[in-house]
């Protein structure tokens, strides 16, 4: 069953608020917190969701403007890359 583009916005919006817990903790480490295990892991949950949000094809097909996901995306991982190292 596909999504109707109410369905498609309606989880875009949601995966906002995923885009806004990953680039909170990014300004926080940024700001000088520590890297704690719950600031870690509430990028890689978020990440880990945005991740299943674009790997939707009616998501990514439907037109809307999803390049902040695909930068959270980006940015956390990279965060996660550099802290494990």
């Amino acid at each position: 069953m596909s999504m109707t583009q109410e369905e498609i916005q309606g989880t875009i919006r949601a995966a906002r608020d995923s885009v806004w817990v990953v680039n909170d903790s990014l300004e926080k480490l940024t700001n000088g917190a520590e890297p704690t295990d719950e600031i870690k892991g509430n990028i890689d949950r978020n990440v880990s969701h945005l991740k299943l949000v674009v790997g939707n094809p009616e998501i990514t097909n439907s037109g809307e403007d999803i390049s902040d996901l695909y930068q959270a995306i980006t940015a956390g991982e990279a965060k996660l890359a550099e802290l494990n190292q």
